[in-house]
């Protein structure tokens, strides 16, 4: 019998595309064997092949029409195994043949997310590439793919994301925003992608319980992440509120010359108002919003306004407005 099963309910079908012996798979597909027969674990031949990156026999199974949309005991289906391991060219078979591509696992996850928690950035950007939905969330946590990729300090990732059009405004279980964990661990190179890809970073980074609301600008004050604070004050989020954060009382009695040259500056400008410049370009940003970079450049508007719209002189506007 060629859909004889064993103790663990893997047919012969499971173990040759598990191995990728193709010739045995083509027999077997020849005969009429079952190819969306399940294990004991509600895994295809098809979730093994892809689990193991053996791509002679995924395109073999798909040929064969199996069903690529089938989940196991965890609800992942072959996208998942595909997005886990990092397998681009199979996610692009897959994905082509009219696999689905935004399924939640049992803990909520699509194989974006999944693509995401291990660092594939390839996987990411081809998921990125047809089109998935960026803004799902785990159940247990509330995270988005965003969430995920800031808190594991994935830059790369989160650079793609962000160029994407992902959310960055979602906010989680714990009622945080993805930003809340950059300021929280200090990731300045994340909230720098952030300026450049138009987060509104005035919106509040956590809600909590009491109802009371803090700012990314209060946060990084609140915790001593000075640099993350000049960061947002030269480009205009400034949040006011957090001045006694600054205060003498407040600053650690020794602080190495860099960050005491940091927590001066900051002083100054806790004393002045944004420029109308920057207010300027924050409103434009903001109106807007994702995917700035297409948007800007069909507006009808010189170059350098362009450019400085876009903060194409980050580095450089950085270093001189901290001067």
């Amino acid at each position: 019998k060629i859909d004889a099963k064993d103790t663990f309910s893997n047919s012969p079908c499971h173990y040759a595309a598990d191995d990728g012996y193709c010739q045995i798979l083509d027999r077997l597909i020849r005969r009429g064997v079952n190819v969306n027969t399940q294990d004991i674990t509600s895994k295809t031949p098809l979730m093994k092949a892809v689990r193991n990156n053996k791509t002679d026999a995924v395109i073999r199974l798909i040929r064969a029409n199996c069903n690529m949309n089938i989940t196991d005991r965890n609800y992942d289906m072959a996208l998942h195994y595909a997005s886990r391991n990092g397998c681009a060219d199979v996610i692009d078979i897959l994905i082509s043949a009219g696999s689905l591509i935004d399924v939640q696992n049992y803990w909520g996850r699509t194989p974006l997310m999944e693509a995401v928690c291990y660092n594939h950035k390839e996987a990411v950007a081809r998921l990125l590439k047809a089109n998935c939905d960026l803004n799902r969330r785990e159940f247990k946590t509330g995270d988005t793919a965003l969430h995920i990729a800031i808190k594991r300090n994935y830059t790369d990732v989160v650079g793609l994301l962000l160029k994407a059009g992902s959310r960055h405004d979602i906010y989680n279980h714990q009622s945080e925003t993805a930003a809340y964990d950059a300021v929280v661990s200090n990731k300045t190179e994340i909230i720098q992608l952030m300026v450049i890809h138009n987060c509104d970073l005035e919106q509040p980074g956590k809600y909590f319980s009491n109802g009371v609301y803090k700012s990314l600008f209060q946060i990084a004050s609140e915790r001593g992440h000075f640099t993350i604070c000049r960061l947002l004050a030269v480009h205009g989020y400034v949040d006011y509120r957090a001045r006694m954060y600054f205060h003498q009382s407040y600053i650690p009695p020794r602080l190495v010359p860099e960050a005491e040259h940091v927590v001066n500056w900051l002083r100054k400008k806790m004393q002045t108002t944004t420029s109308l410049q920057q207010l300027c370009r924050k409103c434009i940003r903001k109106r807007i919003g994702y995917k700035i970079a297409e948007s800007v450049e069909a507006l009808p508007m010189p170059r350098a306004l362009k450019d400085y719209v876009l903060i194409k002189d980050f580095n450089e506007s950085d270093q001189m407005n901290f001067k």
